[in-house]
């Protein structure tokens, strides 16, 4: 998929991979959904290119980056069902980067999800990321960096991404497929991330933004019941989860601007969704940083609403 967006960001590090200046250890930080990876990729075929401009896309050393094929590029993120990026994995990307290049002048690592390192991945990699064995450069990914020890922000340049403008986002979403009404529809929830887009998609297609509805209307019968409905409609993968909490607030946004414009709901109804509001956006924080349990969150975040 082509890069759209983050022009200034892409024309520096080329700019300081012509001049030599590009750091070893690059640290992509920004909301997730934006396109961080892909400019990560993008990076990586810029090392590698043969082509006249890199990185030109079309060379052979450019598409067997974009398939992941490349001998010297090495991916890694969070393997599926798991919790954290294991310490094996970077004891191997270290052993990869300790290897000479096989066609390229130096390695490119790239890190996916590298919020989701464990600790002692993340200390098994401090001493690559300072000094490479080898002419590397590792990059990492993550959503939030402050979910990375200090001593590996320390020894990573970083690069911050902002969300997409209107204009880039409508672009990806017609390269993803959407149509106008579809576009419409989720360009007001996505905030900038096409991730996001195409998840408050799939929610609002399968009709869960009524049973998310229902779900916290039922909340106020006061029944454990209730709650464990409600807990099990935010899904039980992370993305299924922040994606309907992301929903369920915004939901609840919209309709406390509206009674306030309006002038439809007293005081105590304007309090009661401005704290349930609170406790979508501290489960919200909780699952991007903290990596908890996923049911046990869901089913505190739903006590926790029922006893507003």
């Amino acid at each position: 998929m082509r890069v759209v967006g983050h022009q200034a960001v892409r024309e520096s590090i080329a700019q300081r991979y012509r001049e030599d200046r590009l750091a070893h250890a690059l640290l992509f930080a920004g909301p997730p959904g934006i396109g961080k990876f892909l400019v990560a990729i993008d990076v990586a075929r810029l090392v590698v290119c043969t082509g006249k401009k890199p990185p030109c896309g079309e060379c052979d050393p450019c598409r067997r980056v974009a398939a992941r094929s490349h001998p010297d590029v090495r991916f890694a993120g969070l393997p599926p069902g798991k919790k954290e990026i294991g310490v094996d994995t970077a004891r191997d990307l270290k052993r990869f980067v300790q290897l000479k290049s096989v066609e390229a002048h130096c390695k490119v690592v790239l890190i996916d999800d590298a919020q989701h390192l464990s600790i002692a991945a993340q200390n098994a990699l401090l001493k690559t990321l300072e000094e490479p064995p080898g002419k590397a450069v590792i990059i990492l990914v993550a959503d939030g960096a402050g979910s990375l020890l200090p001593t590996v922000r320390s020894r990573c340049q970083r690069i911050a991404f902002a969300p997409l403008s209107h204009p880039e986002l409508a672009e990806v979403l017609r390269d993803l497929g959407l149509d106008d009404a579809e576009a419409e529809a989720v360009a007001p929830l996505s905030h900038g991330s096409p991730g996001r887009a195409l998840a408050m998609r799939d929610l609002l297609q399968s009709g869960d933004i009524d049973r998310l509805r229902d779900s916290v209307a039922g909340l106020g019968d006061g029944r454990y019941r209730s709650a464990l409905e409600f807990a099990d409609s935010l899904g039980r993968s992370e993305q299924e989860m922040a994606a309907r909490l992301e929903l369920l607030g915004e939901i609840l946004q919209s309709e406390l601007r509206r009674s306030v414009l309006d002038g439809t709901d007293d005081t105590e109804v304007v309090g009661r969704k401005v704290r349930q509001l609170t406790v979508l956006a501290e489960a919200r924080q909780l699952l991007r940083r903290r990596n908890p349990n996923r049911p046990l969150l869901a089913e505190a975040t739903a006590l926790k609403l029922a006893r507003i």
